[in-house]
């Protein structure tokens, strides 16, 4: 465009198909679809080859076109006031850029849905059993059914459109890849200063952004009803339907009238007549399906916003970088294994699990110039020694907090947090508190949450502590001969011993550990995180 302006467009198109099994034995969860390549499956239990199924699962994307744009612009004002800012003509380059970047869907994602019914058998009783008699209910005596040996059918073969299926169910820990799920993809932008402030010196002000968009996670396909839970209580039921309840079976009295969402199955024998039986409160797929069937869907999404500050020096015997990130990332899922509320994935939105604020490291290496200083001394004692070093002082990683026991009442309880009550107060892990040594927040300011609920507390709103670090190390290079030289090194890790604690512990359920601080951080080779020290000699030739 311009000597002073460069402009850089692009466009990138790329294709990125789903894994697959080659012989088809995978499967999936599609509510209200009935397979026909297994006519006796369970409703919305689907495989490659039923309706709207391809190989994939979810179809291959051949429109993900990415935009590229870039320009870079170095000012010429020589005089005034904006010489003296940009430091005239070729001292100042300014820089952005804009991208859309898409990412495949990795296998492991694809790997939970291999193995499962009909193409393995992995089967959960939904009741206590016996030990001695592994397919009997202990409560009541009912038979659950000798599932084994088990023979894997072959996709396509006449007798899977008579399969037994009921040897597989209730199905459980059987995820399901969301059918419509595309290529995740990021858009990432920044803008940034660069100024020379000297000729071995350069200021780096910058701006990054990222936003994520429908990144894969999971969320439950088939979550207990805690409004329907309730309601079995309110009616009599039999048991009381309370936490771990979602898949016992319940007993209404006769003459009493099961809610519309409940799935009726036939009672025991030994029930009273006209009495009404209730399989659960899992009523999103039916009976059929028990605990821990997921959906593995693009339903997560993040950002990251960034100011960063760098200073850079390069001279002939000192050569220093410093760097300042001040930063924010938030999500609704850090990761596969951090499941999204089901019911709203905008519950989940917190901050992101590697979300750190504050972020600060210095690098440095310089070359002692003791020959300039002993220069009577025989130049292969004074020449060639040299101290390196990096220090980083951060803030720390957000606490994960979370509560067990089902008291949402929905089963698994992947996205149950405790109720916050009042102010975290954090205080020092190095010293004795309220709550005794090693406390890293106070615990008062949570408490259990009620019934039927998920807990108002956000998953990660608070940081851990944070780390200070210090790696040094010297070294001595001593030239034999042109082509033979001689180096000795001395490094340390974590030079100044600090303790650099791991976050504490988050899990409600554990009061013995809530908030306390067990573990510390690990730096060095053995991985302890106290201080290291190690000498190392190498000859060349």
């Amino acid at each position: 465009m311009k000597p002073n302006v460069t402009l850089n467009l692009g466009v990138r198109w790329e294709v990125s198909m789903p894994w697959y099994d080659t012989q088809g034995k995978i499967e999936t969860i599609v509510p209200g679809l009935q397979s026909t390549q297994f006519p006796t499956a369970p409703l919305g239990w689907v495989v490659p080859g039923d309706p709207g199924i391809p190989s994939t699962l979810a179809p291959t994307g051949y429109n993900d076109f990415s935009p590229r744009l870039g320009i870079a612009y170095s000012p010429g004002f020589a005089d005034g006031a904006l010489g003296k800012i940009f430091g005239g003509p070729g001292k100042t380059s300014i820089r952005a850029s804009y991208g859309i970047y898409y990412t495949s869907i990795e296998d492991l994602n694809l790997f939970y849905e291999v193995g499962d019914a009909p193409f393995g058998l992995y089967w959960v009783s939904p009741n206590p059993v016996n030990f001695d008699q592994p397919f009997q209910e202990v409560a009541n005596g009912m038979s659950e059914t000798q599932r084994f040996p088990f023979v894997l059918p072959k996709p396509g073969s006449p007798a899977n459109k008579t399969l037994d299926y009921s040897i597989y169910l209730p199905i459980s820990f059987s995820p399901g890849y969301d059918i419509h799920n595309r290529p995740p993809y990021a858009e990432h932008y920044n803008l940034s200063i660069q100024r020379e402030l000297s000729k071995s010196t350069v200021l780096t002000l910058a701006y990054v952004g990222t936003q994520g968009h429908k990144l894969i996670s999971q969320y439950d396909a088939n979550p207990g009803d805690f409004a329907l839970c309730l309601q079995l209580n309110q009616l009599g039921a039999t048991p009381t339907c309370g936490r771990n309840g979602e898949n016992q079976t319940y007993t209404l009295s006769p003459g009493a009238t099961a809610p519309a969402k409940a799935f009726t199955i036939p009672c025991p024998t030994g029930t009273p007549a006209g009495s009404t039986c209730i399989a659960g409160t899992r009523d999103h797929l039916g009976p059929d399906f028990s605990q821990d069937n997921s959906f593995t869907a693009n339903i997560a999404n993040s950002s990251y916003s960034a100011g960063q500050i760098t200073v850079e020096r390069k001279a002939a015997d000192f050569t220093f970088l410093a760097a300042y990130t001040f930063s924010k990332a938030m999500d609704n899922s850090s990761g596969f294994g951090q499941w999204v509320n089901f019911l709203n994935p905008r519950l989940s939105r917190s901050l992101s699990a590697y979300d750190i604020t504050h972020n600060f490291v210095v690098s440095y290496i310089w070359a002692v110039p003791f020959e300039r200083a002993f220069g009577k001394l025989p130049k292969r004692l004074t020449q060639g020694w040299s101290l390196n070093g990096v220090t980083r002082i951060s803030g720390g990683l957000p606490v994960g907090l979370s509560q067990g026991g089902d008291y949402s009442l929905v089963g698994g309880g992947n996205t149950d947090v405790p109720n916050i009550v009042g102010k975290v107060v954090i205080q020092n892990p190095r010293k004795d508190g309220p709550n005794g040594a090693n406390t890293y927040f106070l615990p008062d300011a949570f408490a259990s949450g009620p019934n039927g609920g998920f807990g108002n507390a956000n998953r990660q709103f608070f940081h851990g502590p944070g780390i200070n670090v210090t790696d040094f190390g010297i070294s001595k290079r001593t030239m034999i001969r042109e082509a033979m030289g001689f180096e000795i090194r001395a490094e340390f890790f974590n030079l100044f011993n600090h303790a650099n604690f791991n976050n504490p512990h988050g899990n409600f359920n554990n009061p013995d550990t809530f908030g306390r601080v067990t573990s510390t951080r690990s730096f060095g080779d053995t991985g302890s995180g106290l201080r290291e020290g190690q000498i190392s000699a190498k000859f060349t030739w």
